[in-house]
């Protein structure tokens, strides 16, 4: 089965998820975070195929997320590394990690803290604030139509208001 592209779906969600929404994506991802470069490691870490590892590769660096260099003495050998695009996925990495410690803890605690290497503190969860630093959530919040605009947000809330108007 053929997977439906959002590349040019007119929306900010769907666009992300065109290129984050795989669970090899995100793993990957997490291991390029945690210092891991080359396709060996990733392989043997991962125990993913090749196929699909060098799939999800490439895609990451057609997406300007990674990019590859060759390794320096071995020409076959390539890292990838996180370009500036890849470095601002680090919150969703750690709202990822702390999301499933939250609801799906070990007795002994997190599988994993993240540190601030300044001083060794873990950092603290991620949230959504406003402008004035309130920590909202999804009842404290509205999505509003951006000034670049949507066709699909605007269709959703057609869709949402007229089943407002059913009940």
């Amino acid at each position: 089965m053929t997977r439906q592209s959002f590349a040019n779906l007119d929306c900010s969600v769907a666009l992300a998820a065109e290129h984050l929404a795989d669970k090899w994506v995100i793993v990957i991802l997490r291991n390029a975070f945690n210092g891991m470069k080359r396709f060996d490691d990733f392989y043997t870490h991962l125990g993913v195929s090749s196929k699909v590892l060098t799939s999800r590769l490439n895609d990451l660096v057609n997406a300007d997320i990674l990019y590859r260099r060759e390794v320096v003495g071995d020409k076959r050998a390539f890292e990838y590394r996180l370009t500036p695009k890849g470095m601002d996925l680090f919150p969703l990495l750690v709202f990822m990690a702390q999301w499933a410690d939250r609801w799906w803890p070990l007795e002994a605690g997190p599988r994993i803290e993240v540190l601030d290497r300044a001083n060794g503190l873990p950092v603290q969860p991620v949230v959504v604030r406003n402008g004035r630093g309130r920590t909202v959530g999804p009842l404290q919040t509205i999505p509003i139509q951006g000034k670049g605009g949507s066709k699909v947000f605007e269709a959703g809330r057609v869709i949402v208001a007229q089943r407002k108007k059913m009940s």
